[in-house]
């Protein structure tokens, strides 16, 4: 492992990382609801964000197992992932009603299913 000053490179992906979730975090906006709105809110971004860390994760094992580029099957990955989602929210703008918290699950969804797991293939 490689180490840079008092950090290896390691702990500085899980500052970034850190970094990213307490920004998300604070993006989020907390308001008082009944209760089945907000369980049914938290199942609806929970399926965005599993849907799209599932897919994320598998182009990120694709990608990695044909071009042997870390760094490139991950930013693939996330890219697939972001494009599916935004894909979806755009046929819900069309169709039905779109929610841009929507696009943040999967955001998260597809940025965590390509760094934290990938799947051998």
């Amino acid at each position: 492992m490689l180490v840079i000053g008092s950090h290896t490179l390691r702990e500085n992906k899980l500052q970034k990382i850190s970094l990213i979730l307490v920004i998300l975090l604070f993006c989020i906006s907390l308001k008082a609801q009944k209760l089945n709105d907000v369980l049914s809110l938290h199942q609806d971004k929970q399926l965005h964000i599993g849907y799209t860390y599932i897919i994320s994760s598998a182009t990120t094992s694709y990608v990695l197992k044909k071009t042997k580029n870390k760094r490139k099957a991950i930013l693939i990955g996330i890219g697939v992932g972001v494009t599916i989602g935004v894909a979806k929210e755009l046929y819900d703008a069309k169709y039905s009603y779109a929610q841009t918290s929507d696009l943040l699950a999967d955001i998260v969804g597809a940025t965590a299913g390509s760094i934290v797991v990938t799947i051998p293939f």
